[in-house]
């Protein structure tokens, strides 16, 4: 009962979090409904186990529990394939700009020297 009450606190704060981000202008409307979504659905598992059970049977999996981790572990490697992807992005227009920069002014972009 005790994990049950800790996972709802979470969950609860999460959203409290999320929500007061998005007041403030700190995301789009796209990650508020998601993260709603996410921890709304974290909170009712905790509550209503047997609807993982629902939909394990819809995946194929054997319980409940299987299905939320495989789904989990699915998410969290798209994320992962998304953050590397949008890192390899900036870094290429972060050099583009470096260099076209360096082109313009070369003296702007040099290194200082220490006399010494």
């Amino acid at each position: 009962m005790l994990l049950k009450g800790l996972t709802a606190a979470f969950a609860l704060y999460a959203l409290l979090r999320v929500v007061s981000r998005y007041r403030r202008g700190g995301g789009l409307t796209v990650e508020l409904v998601v993260w709603l979504l996410i921890f709304s659905g974290l909170g009712a598992v905790v509550f209503i186990p047997s609807r993982t059970d629902a939909l394990a049977r819809l995946l194929g999996v054997s319980s409940g529990f299987n299905a939320l981790t495989f789904i989990t572990i699915t998410g969290l490697l798209f994320a992962v394939y998304r953050l590397f992807q949008r890192v390899q992005t900036l870094q290429r227009d972060l050099t583009r700009l470096v260099r076209e920069l360096a082109l313009r002014d070369p003296e702007a972009v040099a290194p200082k020297r220490d006399a010494g």
